[in-house]
């Protein structure tokens, strides 16, 4: 599958790391990009993931980020369905830091064999908990478990996942843990009572995630669906390094595009086409590689800020540029030109932060002119 995007090779190393003889899955997806993206990421889709030994317990680490460019260059829709799946996984196989008491093992020994092998699916909603302000949801203990109040404004994947884990914020006096329940998602046909999933949001982009509101009016969750209960402080900290990383899936678009791009080069043989993937290339190449260093060494966190910044620039650049080149033909709906622009704007906000967004912001002003520059 590697030499669907040339540009960016070599990769593989990280394609051995697969251990997939099989990656035909991804043409597929890449085939189906466009129809996902207006009816919705089938579940036969994540299935045929699954039954590739694509979806589940992660890979090492640069499998698993070459992996998410993969999916994510074929088409970002379906890459965001399926790395919801990673932290509900991940909390119940313990691997998530600040665990204040263990996950119960019934849960574990019901849920954990099939989200590793990929026959149930996995979603999640935690974005609300980094949020300044008062908390929303809410978790407050009641006996044999928790009550959870408020509500969510994205739970992605609700139509094709079989259960969600909902973040929530201890009421007081357990305002200082988030307590991770697990919950039937849409495709499981259960009806929970307190809960109620609103109509799918019609995104600008994305739109295909099947992401919902859901509202939770007095779910009571026992303990034996609670996966964790999470140090708050330890979780926030934790994750202000996660957001701090660039995203596999910006070059992942970035890759698809300038694929793109280069076959426009080819068609027309336009040598001015051709340098911008060669210039864009470049640039690709010098940031994931610092990037993705950064992340195995635990490197400086304002340069992971910076480089995160660049990489949601560089896949707008490349994005932006398929559109000058196929100039009005780009404004037609239903083609990748246009759904990959949408991709890399979705990039931008997407686990955005305070710290994330200032970042961007920064880019974006010191290639403004200043004062004395403009005529």
């Amino acid at each position: 599958m590697s030499d669907r995007f040339p540009e960016l090779d070599p990769v593989g190393p990280a394609v051995d790391g697969l251990a997939v003889p099989d990656m035909t899955v991804l043409t597929r997806i890449a085939a189906e990009a466009e129809a996902t993206d207006t009816r919705g990421v089938p579940r036969e889709t994540i299935d045929a993931l699954a039954g590739a030994g694509l979806l589940g317990t992660a890979l090492a680490p640069a499998a698993q980020r070459e992996l998410t460019e993969l999916i994510a260059g074929c088409d970002a829709t379906t890459w965001f369905c399926w790395a919801q799946h990673q932290t509900p996984l991940k909390t119940l196989e313990g691997a998530i830091a600040g665990l204040r008491e263990p996950a119960p093992g019934t849960l574990v020994d019901e849920l954990v064999p099939g989200l590793r092998s990929g026959r149930r699916l996995g979603a999640v909603a935690f974005a609300h908990v980094r949020r300044p302000g008062p908390a929303n949801p809410v978790a407050t203990r009641v006996d044999g478990g928790w009550r959870l109040d408020g509500t969510l404004d994205w739970v992605t994947s609700w139509d094709i996942a079989d259960v969600v884990m909902v973040m929530a914020q201890g009421a007081p006096p357990h305002d200082d843990v988030l307590v991770c329940a697990y919950l039937p998602a849409g495709r499981s046909g259960v009806q929970t009572p307190g809960l109620a999933a609103g109509a799918p949001l019609d995104l600008l982009a994305m739109s295909g995630t099947h992401t919902r509101p859901v509202t939770l009016d007095g779910v009571v969750v026992p303990d034996t669906s609670i996966g964790a209960v999470v140090d708050r402080s330890d979780w926030l900290a934790a994750d202000a390094i996660r957001t701090a990383d660039a995203n596999p899936a910006a070059f992942g678009v970035a890759r698809g595009a300038l694929a793109e791009l280069q076959s426009i080069a080819d068609r027309r043989a336009d040598v001015l086409i051709a340098g911008t993937v060669a210039a864009l290339v470049r640039e690709c190449r010098d940031v994931r590689t610092r990037a993705y260093a950064l992340m195995d060494e635990g490197g400086a966190r304002p340069e992971r800020l910076a480089l995160r910044a660049r990489s949601l620039d560089l896949a707008v650049q490349a994005t932006t540029a398929v559109v000058v080149a196929r100039a009005g033909a780009a404004m037609r709906r239903g083609q990748a030109t246009e759904r990959r622009a949408r991709e890399a704007m979705f990039l931008l906000v997407q686990a955005q932060t305070a710290d994330t967004r200032a970042a961007s912001l920064a880019l974006l002003a010191d290639r403004a002119p200043s004062g004395s520059d403009v005529a």
